[in-house]
């Protein structure tokens, strides 16, 4: 009996969390209640505080679940062999974000967790501090890490110029994170991936040393899908 009260448990902290996602999205953080999330799920209030002891410890706690539902996802997204960025190239990385930008918009949680934390997280807050370094910077699975990693592991390889990495990974986190969040918006009135595709590739023209073969330019989007096939070399 124990154990099923303690699975029973599980699955209710899961339903609250998700509840919580969804008002958090649509009606904002600061005006959702902990009875709002409980009528919602036709739960008591008290039974929502049994779980969370305050709304913050809710919040914090559904985006530790999210960021573990991404970071499960970029790294299935990683070539097979690497459990890291640590050997990547630019290509590589600047595909992954796009096959990512793709899951979110596939996925009805994921552009909720997107729109939360864009509208509704007070990131200024110090309890949102480590949070925040692991959404962007973890070296493992944090996207603006694997865009300044990758343009390191260029530059070393000769294979880019010698630019700085931090300069070039904020651009195409910004790109990334502006067409993300205006196809959610519905205000991009051209294709996501095709869109983030040629952002990237004129980044990649931009920085990258020609090796003797065509760059790539004239044709869109081109220069980035005949070069990530080789780099994750070093």
């Amino acid at each position: 009996m124990a154990r099923r009260t303690k699975e029973e448990a599980g699955k209710t902290r899961a339903r609250i969390l998700a509840s919580a996602l969804s008002l958090f999205a649509k009606k904002g953080y600061e005006r959702t209640t902990f009875n709002d999330i409980a009528s919602r799920l036709k739960l008591t209030k008290g039974a929502v505080y049994w779980h969370f002891e305050s709304k913050e410890a809710l919040l914090v706690a559904l985006l530790d679940e999210m960021l573990a539902k991404f970071r499960r996802q970029i790294t299935a997204l990683l070539p097979a062999g690497e459990t890291s960025f640590e050997g990547l190239s630019f290509p590589v990385v600047a595909d992954m974000m796009v096959r990512n930008a793709a899951q979110i918009i596939g996925d009805a949680k994921g552009t909720a967790f997107f729109l939360l934390i864009h509208e509704q997280v007070k990131w200024a807050d110090a309890s949102m501090s480590s949070v925040r370094e692991n959404l962007l910077r973890n070296p493992r699975f944090g996207p603006w890490a694997a865009f300044r990693t990758a343009v390191e592991n260029d530059v070393k390889a000769g294979r880019a110029s010698d630019v700085d990495p931090v300069k070039v990974a904020s651009v195409c986190i910004s790109i990334w994170d502006g067409l993300v969040h205006s196809r959610i918006a519905k205000l991009l009135l051209c294709d996501l991936e095709e869109t983030l595709r040629d952002a990237y590739d004129a980044v990649w023209q931009a920085i990258r040393i020609p090796t003797g073969g065509a760059s790539g330019k004239g044709k869109p989007g081109k220069g980035l899908e005949k070069e990530k096939e080789n780099g994750n070399e070093t």
